[in-house]
Order: C-alpha cells, then sequence, then structure tokens
C-alpha cells in the first residue's frame, strides 16, 4: 500500500484530501504544519508528500527544502498545493506537481496517480 503525507494547516483541507485518497486505497498522514512533517518523515516513509505552501511554523518551501537537504528523502516526490501562483515557485523549488487551490478532485488523483501510482 502506498502511503501519502499530506501536510496543511487547514483540517478541513487535510482530512478531505485524505478520505479522497484512502477511499482510492492509499495510506494518509496528515500533518498540521512543515516541523510535524518532518518529524513523522522517517515514521512514515512516505511515498508521496502533498504540502501547503502557507503555513505557520514551517512554510511548504522551507518544508521541501528540508526534505530536499536529507538524503533518505531527497527523491521523495512532492506535489505542493496552493491558492498562490505557482510561478513564484524558488529557482530550486524541488517539486513534481502543482495543485491551484480550490483544485478539483479529478486534477488531485490525477497528480496522485501519476506520482505514487497504485500497483495493478
Amino acid at each position: 500500500m502506498k502511503t501519502v503525507l499530506v501536510v496543511d494547516d487547514e483540517l478541513d483541507i487535510a482530512e478531505a484530501v485524505k478520505s479522497i485518497l484512502e477511499d482510492e486505497g492509499y495510506r494518509v498522514v496528515t500533518c498540521a504544519n512543515g516541523r510535524e512533517a518532518l518529524d513523522c518523515l522517517e515514521e512514515t516513509r512516505p511515498d508521496l508528500a502533498i504540502i501547503d505552501v502557507m503555513m505557520p511554523v514551517m512554510n511548504g518551501f522551507e518544508t521541501i527544502r528540508a526534505i530536499r537537504n536529507s538524503q533518505a528523502f531527497a527523491s521523495l516526490p512532492v506535489l505542493v498545493m496552493s491558492a498562490i501562483d505557482p510561478s513564484v515557485r524558488p529557482p530550486d523549488g524541488g517539486w513534481a506537481g502543482f495543485l491551484k487551490k480550490p483544485f478539483s478532485l479529478e486534477h488531485l488523483l490525477e497528480q496522485v496517480h501519476r506520482l505514487a501510482p497504485l500497483a495493478a
């Protein structure tokens, strides 16, 4: 079973994404900010991280940078979700996909299946 780490300080969004992905057959772990996400990476060993940009404690860009600096997770696919324009991406952004909030269920599933396909 593939594991997806969902990082968003908006509990409603995190729980909605979790419910949708669990219905698809993924194991989902949620965290409320980047610091929590970094703390649970070793334990969860996710196949994909879905990370919001605007969060307290540690924003999405800082979180992705910290993930990329970890040898164990340097190649972890990251899907960014945010209401901000993706053109503000830092030069070393390090993400594999972008979901502009609000996003459709179809777009979410398309991106997740592309980055962490379930076994047939």
